[in-house]
């Protein structure tokens, strides 16, 4: 049986409802399956599939050290380790290695997979002893069951999986038990599963699952009963309509709901993803295309709250969010889901890992004071495993075929070569491109012999209008030039429809589409309910979003500003950061005079780089959203006139910076910086933890005995672990003597603006204030204070912060 017919007969098969065997090399092809590649025939699947990575071949200069990093340094990292072999985080890994060897074999690699997957088969038969546990086993090491079988031939893992997907059957579904998960990654896995066998019974399982959400009468625990949106919980599948809770298990519950949505062809399906992602993409999305924006649960927040500093933006999220849009893209054909994915992919996905491969973010604010860095390792290890992965498998990204009348599309601009089928005839797709440095893009059509297709060649909206899909964001300038397109020299009318430009023709061999985007430097301003990025502008060059740090500009990042009409231009530098394209240009900072408290402004040449790019050259100063006018940049605080020193307590201990718990710092107390709310995160605040019994407190020293009378004071509350304390007095010092003051109004604990007192005045030489926290006890087992993980006993915690002091 030749490819073409075996393709024929699985598809045939599955359209008739019979189960399928597990593709063998008998067949002389690779499976079917894989996430994003999915085969067009499928019984109720996808119209278009993207061109499998063993069909497609990278040699471009971005991604092709990027990848070859990712294979050499970043794999090696972190299977080092992942010393227990039974965790089910290292399945990750398997599937990036199936990946590798796909794209070029490596029998030492897959010998190092082989014994990590020795460990797994022996967890999960071990979980599966009762068979109610097999839905504890994570989706991903059904994902990577699929992948290592479709790369190697080899069935352990897949034949252990099979083992756990059947053993879920038997337990869960209709009629039998129910199980609402805490983690959505399942329903993923076991979709991946129907694929690759054709049984039916494991989508069906999925969409159970998906089914059960939202229902009132299961019994949740910890967590996910305080709150169910954490989870997707809080209404049925079909109900809901925003993206809310945990950002990662959100999206492992959008591509899933996407899934279902074609193979079900479900409607109810279709319109929830649809609204969600509407929301999503419109109103909780950085510009670097990075979600999630609050620390607590990891989740999203309200429409339009996107703090810089506190951004959440985990890396696995933006994984998720790649392969989300990528299915968007499937289930409706239009490129405004590629140029998402385009966005996530080039910045908040790529910014995870640094350039050399073995150091990480987790999350990713597009912010920094300068005490953040990446990390080796980290005590919950799920995002550098995502990462290799992502980029282990970046070319199934690249092209995608669809039936006969709907062509080939280019979804992304990547120097690589695919093999692939157009109206049932080979044909070689053949690109050649800087990009994303620059935008000339050259693609050579290669049938065999003349045949007749469309080609899809995408449009990106940013070099347009559009910097997402939305008015999330928008270009402060319009753009100058217009994208142009050519066949064989020909110019042709670029006529757009839902983001490609469609050319339906016969193609000859050696035909030749030139393509040229337009990259100018665009200014970027947020909607105006962004509090954050108010009065600040970002940059952007193609699908790249930059920011300013501090090795190119003198230092700092926070103090420049960007004023209207500024000319910036671009270049590349091959001697920076291994080769970047960067935007300079004459603009302005501030910095101090003589005079100290007096900030001047002064001319800076500002270099900018690839947001992807920074931290890789030690900690300080980065900013994406720059200020547009002086008195919105910032300078490192300088004490008030007549205070000689600030004092405290005790502040928040900070072992190390793997976390962007970056924020503290008892320079916020008199920065007079005027904050958003009691939970603003978007500059620095100070927090407090005094044990039982202990009051905690913040001490101004005068340089001379000075007359007060009144002082306000603005608290922190997270949201999270750090609240509105019950009560606070100021007390001042004359000599020796520690006495309170007089007050002429009460004292009152005001939540998003400001507590104030006035009372007798009083000559003092220090003043302090002192603070009472709430006490709230955790018990074990619940997500607790600090790290907002599970903890393994009961605490009471005892924590307040200070965004702003200030005395008279």
């Amino acid at each position: 049986m030749n490819p073409m017919d075996r393709r024929s007969f699985l598809r045939t098969t599955a359209a008739a409802g019979f189960a399928l065997p597990i593709a063998s090399d008998a067949f002389g092809m690779d499976i079917l399956g894989v996430r994003a590649r999915i085969d067009a025939g499928a019984a109720g699947d996808y119209a278009v599939r993207a061109v499998p990575l063993s069909k497609v071949r990278i040699t471009d200069g971005f991604w092709r050290p990027r990848m070859d990093a990712n294979r050499n340094v970043s794999l090696d990292h972190c299977l080092a380790r992942f010393d227990d072999g039974g965790a089910f985080s290292v399945s990750k890994l398997v599937e990036a290695v199936a990946y590798m060897v796909t794209e070029r074999p490596d029998a030492t690699l897959e010998a190092r997979a082989d014994e990590r997957i020795t460990q797994l088969v022996a967890s999960i038969d071990q979980r599966l002893e009762d068979p109610a546990q097999a839905v504890r086993i994570s989706g991903h090491v059904l994902e990577a069951g699929v992948a290592y079988h479709e790369a190697t031939g080899k069935r352990a893992l897949l034949d252990a999986v099979l083992r756990a997907a059947d053993a879920m059957d038997r337990v869960y579904g209709p009629g039998r038990a129910t199980y609402i998960s805490g983690h959505e990654g399942l329903k993923m896995g076991l979709i991946e599963l129907y694929r690759a066998t054709g049984e039916q019974k494991y989508w069906r399982l999925a969409k159970f699952f998906a089914d059960e959400r939202g229902r009132d009468d299961y019994e949740r625990t910890g967590e996910y009963a305080r709150d169910r949106t954490y989870a997707q919980d809080h209404a049925r599948v079909v109900d809901q309509d925003e993206a809310v809770g945990h950002a990662v298990r959100a999206t492992f519950l959008y591509i899933p709901m996407t899934d279902i949505a074609v193979l079900d062809g479900s409607e109810p399906y279709r319109s929830a993803a649809d609204r969600i992602w509407d929301d999503a993409t419109g109103r909780k999305t950085y510009v670097t295309g990075g979600i999630g924006s609050v620390r607590f649960h990891e989740k999203f927040g309200a429409a339009y709250e996107l703090p810089n500093l506190s951004a959440w933006n985990e890396t696995c999220a933006a994984y998720g969010n790649v392969v989300w849009n990528h299915r968007m893209f499937m289930l409706h054909r239009d490129a405004r889901y590629i140029d998402v994915m385009e966005r996530v992919l080039y910045n908040a996905l790529l910014v995870g890992v640094s350039l050399r491969g073995d150091r990480f973010f987790y999350q990713n604010p597009l912010v920094s004071y300068g005490d953040y860095e990446r990390f080796e390792w980290i005590n919950v290890p799920c995002c550098p495993p995502n990462v290799v992965r992502m980029i282990a498998s970046v070319g199934e990204y690249v092209y995608a075929e669809g039936a006969a009348d709907d062509g080939v599309y280019v979804n992304l601009f990547v120097d690589s070569s695919a093999e692939l089928m157009a109206a049932g005839a080979p044909v070689t797709i053949r690109q050649e491109t800087r990009y994303p440095w620059d935008g000339d893009v050259r693609i050579h059509v290669e049938p065999q012999t003349p045949t007749t297709f469309a080609l899809h060649v995408r449009i990106p909206g940013w070099t347009a209008a559009s910097v997402l899909p939305g008015d999330l964001y928008g270009f402060v300038d319009e753009a100058a030039e217009p994208p142009r397109l050519s066949i064989n020299g020909e110019p042709q009318p670029l006529r757009v429809e839902r983001g490609y430009c469609r050319l339906a023709r016969t193609w000859n061999p050696g035909d030749v589409v030139d393509l040229l985007l337009p990259m100018p430097v665009r200014q970027v301003e947020a909607h105006e309910n962004v509090a954050d990025d108010a009065g600040r502008v970002a940059l952007q060059r193609g699908p790249l979003v930059y920011c300013a740090e501090w090795p190119d500009n003198d230092g700092r990042a926070l103090n420049i500003v960007v004023p209207q009409g500024a000319a910036l231009r671009s270049e590349f530098d091959a001697d920076l950061l291994e080769g970047v394209q960067v935007i300079r240009g004459t603009v302005q900072a501030i910095t101090r005079t003589a005079s100290a408290g007096v900030a001047a402004t002064v001319p800076h040449e500002l270099t900018a780089i690839p947001y992807f790019a920074w931290a890789n050259r030690g900690m300080g100063e980065m900013a994406v959203w720059l200020a547009r006018e002086p008195a919105i940049a910032w300078l490192p605080p300088v004490l008030p006139p007549n205070v000689a020193r600030v004092t405290t307590s005790g502040g928040v201990v900070k072992a190390w910076t793997g976390y962007n718990d970056q924020n503290d710092d008892l320079a916020a107390v008199y920065d007079g910086r005027e904050p958003l709310n009691s939970a603003d995160q978007s500059h620095r605040f100070f927090r407090m933890r005094p044990p039982v019994g202990e009051t905690a407190w913040i001490r101004y020293d005068f340089v001379e005995p000075a007359e007060i009378a009144s002082t306000r004071v603005y608290w922190f509350d997270d949201k999270r672990f750090c609240r509105m304390p019950v009560w606070w007095r100021i007390s001042y010092r004359r000599g020796n003597e520690w006495l309170p003051v007089q007050e002429r109004d009460p004292y009152t604990v005001v939540k998003d603006g400001f507590s104030s007192i006035r009372f007798a005045p009083v000559r003092a030489d220090a003043v302090r204030i002192e603070i009472e926290p709430e006490t709230v006890p955790y018990a074990s087992g619940q997500i607790g204070p600090p790290a907002a993980m599970f903890i393994a006993e009961d605490i009471d915690w005892r924590e307040c912060g200070v965004i702003e002091w200030q005395v008279t």
